[in-house]
C-alpha cells in the first residue's frame, strides 16, 4: 500500500501514547524505532493484540525516561537545526507550520533545507519522517519533523572535482567502493560517527568526484542506489547496509515533495549519493562486513504474506522496518531478491 491507501485510524492511538509517553532516544543516542515499529507492524497487518504487546515491550528501554516538555517556537527554525537541545522549540513551530500551511505545502518548503542533513543519525530523521507520513499522524510528522532538524548533519560534499577525474559507469562506481571501503577501521560505537569519519577520508572525495553523472531526476538515482543496497546487503547481511535500504527507501516515499527544479535534483543526488558512499564505508570501519562473492544461501524465498507474518511476531525492530521496506521496494521496482533480503533480515 502507499500512504495515500493506507487506513491508518487504528495506528493513530499507539502514536499519540508515543508522542505523550516517550523520549525519541535512549541509551547512548540510540534512537527509538518505536513509531516506526509500529507503523511497519500495523502496515503489515499485525493485529491490536500483538501491536499492544510490542508496544509494551519496547517501552522498557525508556524506563525512567520521559517525553521531552513544549517549547515556544522560533521565529526561524533555520537557527536551531542541528541543535539536539532544541527539539521542543522545533516541534512545537512544525505543528504551527502544520496547522497553517498543511503537509504538502511545508514539506515541500522545508525538504530542500534537510536533505543535506539526509546522514543525520544513520538516516533516520528521513526514516522516521517518512513512516509518519505514511502513518497520517499530524502529531508524529511534526515530531519526525524537528528530530530530523534537530539532529541535523550535513557531511562534507566536495564542491569541485580535480581536472580529468571523469564520472565513472554506475557499476565500476560501485566496484571501486566496494574495494576502497574494505581497508578502512573505526571504534566509533555508532553509524553516524562512523560516517562522520569515513567523510574524512580522502578516498571518500574521490567517490564523490567520479560518482556517476547525474540521473534524470532524483528518483532514478534512488532507484540506483536502492539496487546497490539491495546487492550489498545480499552480500553481506550486513546491519548498516540494512540502513541503506531503509534510508533509500524513506528517500524515495520523500521524493514527491522534493523541490522538481533541475538544479536543485541535481545537488539533492550529489548529496544522497556523497550519503550512500559514507554510509557504506562506515559499514566496512566497522569492521563488520563479509562480503561473499556469492550471495548468501537462502531457502526458497517464502511468500510476503508469510513473511508479514513473521515479522509481525518479531521483537526485532529492525527485522520488522526491513520485512515492511523490502514489501515495498518490490511493489516498486520489482527485484525479487527483495523475498530473499527479507528472509534474511528474519533469520
Amino acid at each position: 500500500m502507499t500512504h495515500t491507501q493506507e487506513n491508518t485510524t487504528a495506528l493513530a492511538p499507539w502514536l499519540e501514547l508515543n508522542l505523550r509517553q516517550f523520549p525519541l532516544e535512549y541509551g547512548d543516542q540510540l534512537s527509538s524505532h518505536l513509531p516506526m515499529a509500529m507503523h511497519a507492524l500495523h502496515s503489515l497487518g499485525a493485529d491490536e493484540t500483538r501491536m499492544a504487546a510490542f508496544f509494551n515491550s519496547y517501552s522498557r528501554r525508556f524506563e525512567g525516561m520521559a517525553a521531552p516538555p513544549p517549547a515556544a517556537p522560533p521565529q526561524d527554525w533555520l537557527s536551531l537545526r542541528g541543535d539536539w537541545s532544541a527539539f521542543g522549540a522545533l516541534r512545537s513551530y512544525f505543528e504551527l507550520a502544520l496547522a497553517a500551511e498543511g503537509r504538502d505545502a511545508l514539506l515541500r518548503r522545508v525538504l530542500p533545507d534537510l536533505l543535506p542533513g539526509i546522514s543525520a543519525v544513520a538516516f533516520h530523521g528521513a526514516i522516521r519522517l517518512a513512516h509518519a507520513l505514511q502513518g497520517g499522524h499530524a502529531g508524529e510528522l511534526a515530531a519526525a519533523l524537528a528530530y530530523w532538524a534537530s539532529r541535523w548533519q550535513q557531511l562534507p560534499v566536495p564542491a569541485l572535482s580535480p581536472s580529468g577525474v571523469e564520472p565513472l559507469t554506475l557499476a565500476a562506481w560501485s566496484e571501486r567502493l566496494v574495494a576502497s571501503a574494505s581497508t578502512w577501521r573505526s571504534q566509533a560505537a555508532l553509524i553516524f560517527l562512523r560516517m562522520l569519519e569515513a567523510s574524512a577520508r580522502p578516498v571518500y572525495a574521490e567517490l564523490v568526484w567520479a560518482a556517476p553523472a547525474p540521473a534524470p531526476t532524483l528518483l532514478a538515482r534512488v532507484a540506483e542506489l536502492a539496487k546497490l543496497a539491495l546487492d550489498y546487503y545480499l552480500h553481506s547481511a550486513n546491519f548498516t547496509v540494512l540502513h541503506m535500504i531503509t534510508g533509500l527507501r524513506a528517500v524515495r516515499v520523500l521524493a514527491p515533495w522534493v523541490p522538481a527544479d533541475p538544479h536543485f535534483q541535481i545537488e539533492a543526488q550529489t548529496i544522497l549519493t556523497a550519503a550512500f558512499i559514507a554510509a557504506y564505508m562506515a559499514a566496512y570501519m566497522a569492521g563488520r562486513v563479509q562480503w561473499r562473492d556469492i550471495p548468501l544461501a537462502a531457502e526458497p524465498a517464502p511468500t510476503w504474506s508469510a513473511l508479514a507474518d513473521a515479522a509481525t511476531l518479531s521483537e526485532d525492530d529492525h527485522a520488522i522496518k526491513l520485512v515492511h521496506a523490502c514489501r515495498e521496494e518490490w511493489a516498486v521496482y520489482g527485484d525479487s531478491r527483495y523475498l530473499q533480503a527479507a528472509a534474511m533480515g528474519l533469520r
